[in-house]
């Protein structure tokens, strides 16, 4: 039920695809290096043969391991690899044909060599192409050219030359350059930076390991059964469970590679390093010890995960960190301190509660709004009869009974981009508000639909109820807003949803072949159902339409179910006997009509409207000019369009007597990566961000207008 997860090392190698072309294999200085050559582990090949076997025999639409599917799988990695077809020439294309006819059946088989060559020819490729970018800095670039750079080359021809691969580069690596002028530096500090950045990324490359390359391979592989099955080596399993449970076990810090050193980039609120005082954003970690005794290990140079590895470790242990504090500060003596490592909530992904007073032609309301980021659940906890593990219907039933608590006028939950999650949390939060009954049929590969119904008896909030949604809202998202437009039990609000209306299992490798061992196989995240609302309509591309519609931000152009082209069919079952919930329902037209009038005459929902033009005008473009002149021109432009906007904005938040936030001035592209970018401490998140969310307090408003209306009508049925 969750979001397609990348594995770290993956989203590293994407970014690497910007630039890309083909010179000789040599490092920065014109010396020949080794190439890069990985192969298999040992226990990748028996993983291998495990997915494969679980696709045949349990996935929701299973398919032959046979050359034609070979071909779907040899262009998922392609896209996954290249996917801007800068790295690759046409010539690197038609040499994979035997591989690309055997993929399947040679993972079948376990034999991951045609896989492995294919990601070892992009690596070296990649390595050769940053390489001749450090060649082409000492000599600087001409910006008076009437050059333009592509934006987006997904459907572009492979480059058929070598020498249009160099000229791709080039223009790449002169809108670095010209981003970077623009955003004020010299030409001497640019030419270091970018040195430093195409070194950066050459050692990373050269750190790519065989488990990094078997997920790549093996997220391919998985996604050419469907968009939403996946494959995740032991690592990424780990983070994935983490992201679930919104727990993890160790110091409660977020890591960064900064330079040769991984850095503290952020603190969890409570847990061990932030709690210490003496662990800091901003500090690097020079070694890693295990308990009071054992020796330090030097983690200078190492990949983030990596150290996450050493510093993770059972609940009540310790581990000893050698720090060197942020190089800003100039101090060079490096400090060790000592953490007792224990289960961290991840309090910033968990659902939030608030309230929003609204007010209207006289009448004044309150509306409890809850947002859930995402449908979580400590699956381990519950397991192993933890009284406080954390799900998202738990925290919200606390959170609706202190709105009860505090007689508020009625709830929205807010459910924009929230991806999805878990099944069992999706029936059991519509519970909280329908009590008893159906909430979702889902019917598995054979045929056989089940009907899961919520466990509550009794709904916790049975006042007005809207729900936010927008082209984010997916899965599980889908599910609860379904069921909630199907009872009639409240409003759904906002923009149709994202269309994923597939059921997926999370199977522990080693449990389906009973092996015990240190070297896992990691975990499979395959699809194996699909669900139906309780009216026998699937969501499955189509999504969820709101009863009363946003302006759409044209997102559904870029994401969705419907971009996928291995995406399952729409469908329909029989519907299920329902009883309709309360009288909102008879009111949508006039709550529509009153939405309506009031954003015709609302500075800040034309704003809003004028932003999403705004966007969608800069996400026509297709390229960028390398004219300095016109560059210039364009960025001073859309500077001037973003500050008219942020002055329109403060003349809306004073007239509304709404805080002025400190951070909104107009920011122009500093041209950095995020990881050449200084860290600074967390803000604490201003308390004036709810009230400029016009879509919020929109939502809001329509279910005050609900609320109102629903008091009438029982004033007037007596």
């Amino acid at each position: 039920m969750n979001r397609p997860y990348r594995s770290i090392s993956l989203c590293v190698l994407l970014s690497l695809t910007a630039l890309c072309f083909r010179p000789a294999l040599a490092d920065g200085t014109g010396q020949a290096q080794a190439p890069i050559h990985l192969s298999p582990s040992p226990v990748e090949p028996e993983a291998a043969k495990v997915v494969s076997l679980l696709f045949t025999r349990f996935h929701y639409r299973p398919q032959p391991l046979d050359q034609s599917f070979s071909k779907v799988v040899f262009d998922h990695l392609l896209e996954n690899l290249d996917p801007e077809r800068s790295s690759f020439t046409r010539a690197d294309i038609d040499s994979f044909a035997p591989e690309a006819n055997a993929l399947a059946p040679s993972t079948l088989n376990g034999e991951l060599s045609p896989a492995f060559f294919i990601v070892n020819r992009y690596l070296n490729r990649a390595l050769e192409q940053y390489q001749y970018a450090q060649t082409l800095l000492p000599h600087g670039f001409d910006f008076t050219s009437k050059e333009s750079v592509q934006i987006e080359r997904k459907d572009a021809p492979w480059p058929s030359l070598t020498d249009e691969l160099h000229d791709l580069w080039r223009k790449h690596a002169e809108d670095d350059w010209l981003r970077l002028k623009l955003a004020g530096q010299n030409d001497e500090a640019i030419r270091q930076t970018l040195t430093h950045r195409y070194q950066r990324v050459t050692e990373r490359l050269k750190k790519t390991t065989p488990e990094d390359a078997f997920q790549i391979y093996m997220t391919a592989f998985s996604e050419s059964m469907d968009p939403h099955t996946d494959y995740f080596v032991p690592k990424t399993a780990l983070e994935f469970n983490t992201q679930m449970s919104l727990s993890l076990v160790g110091i409660g810090a977020y890591l960064r590679e900064h330079d040769e050193y991984v850095q503290i980039s952020e603190l969890v609120p409570g847990g061990p390093a932030g709690t210490s005082g003496k662990v800091h954003v901003g500090d690097r970690i020079v070694a890693v010890g295990q308990g009071d005794k054992a020796g330090l290990v030097d983690v200078v140079g190492w990949r983030a995960d990596d150290v996450v590895g050493l510093i993770r470790g059972a609940v009540g242990t310790s581990v000893r960190i050698e720090l060197l504090s942020d190089e800003r500060k100039g101090d060079s003596v490096t400090r060790t301190v000592v953490l007792q490592r224990r289960k961290v909530s991840i309090a910033d992904e968990a659902a939030r509660s608030s309230v929003i007073e609204t007010a209207d032609q006289g009448h004044r309301q309150r509306i409890g709004v809850i947002s859930v980021p995402s449908f979580y659940e400590d699956f381990e906890g519950r397991r192993d009869g933890d009284p406080g593990y954390s799900s998202v219907s738990r925290d919200v039933k606390r959170m609706l009974t202190e709105f009860n608590e505090k007689h508020v006028d009625g709830v929205l939950i807010d459910l924009r981009n929230n991806g999805g999650g878990s099944l069992t949390e999706a029936t059991a939060l519509a519970g909280l508000f329908s009590g008893s009954g159906p909430v979702v049929q889902v019917r598995d590969a054979r045929g056989n639909v089940e009907v899961d119904g919520a466990p509550n008896d009794q709904a916790v909030w049975t006042g007005p109820l809207g729900v936010l949604v927008n082209h984010g809202s997916a899965s599980a998202s889908e599910i609860f807003a379904a069921a909630i437009q199907d009872k009639k039990r409240g409003l759904i609000i906002g923009e149709t949803t994202f269309g994923k209306g597939t059921v997926q299992n999370l199977v522990d490798l080693d449990s389906v072949v009973g092996r015990d061992g240190s070297n896992k196989l990691g975990e499979l995240k395959m699809t194996i159902a699909q669900f139906y609302r309780v009216n026998g309509v699937s969501t499955q591309l189509v999504g969820v339409r709101p009863d009363i519609s946003f302006p759409s931000t044209g997102q559904e152009k870029l994401f969705g179910e419907s971009i996928y082209k291995n995406a399952l069919p729409a469908s329909s079952i029989s519907a299920l006997p329902r009883k309709a919930g309360a009288a909102q329902a008879r009111f949508v037209s006039v709550l529509e009509e009153t939405h309506e009038k009031r954003v015709a005459d609302s500075p800040a929902w034309q704003l809003m409207l004028d932003e999403i033009n705004a966007f969608q005008r800069a996400s026509s473009r297709t390229s960028v000019s390398l004219n300095l002149a016109v560059r210039k021109a364009d960025r001073d432009a859309d500077i001037a369009v973003t500050k008219a906007f942020q002055d329109r904005r403060r003349n809306i938040d004073k007239a509304a007597g709404v805080p002025a936030d400190s951070d909104d001035a107009a920011i122009a592209d500093d041209g950095l990566d995020p990881s050449e970018r200084a860290l600074s401490p967390e803000k604490t998140p201003s308390s004036s961000k709810m009230l400029k969310d016009p879509g919020l307090q929109e939502a809001a408003q329509i279910v005050a207008d609900e609320s109102r209306l629903l008091i009438m009508f029982a004033a007037a049925t007596g």
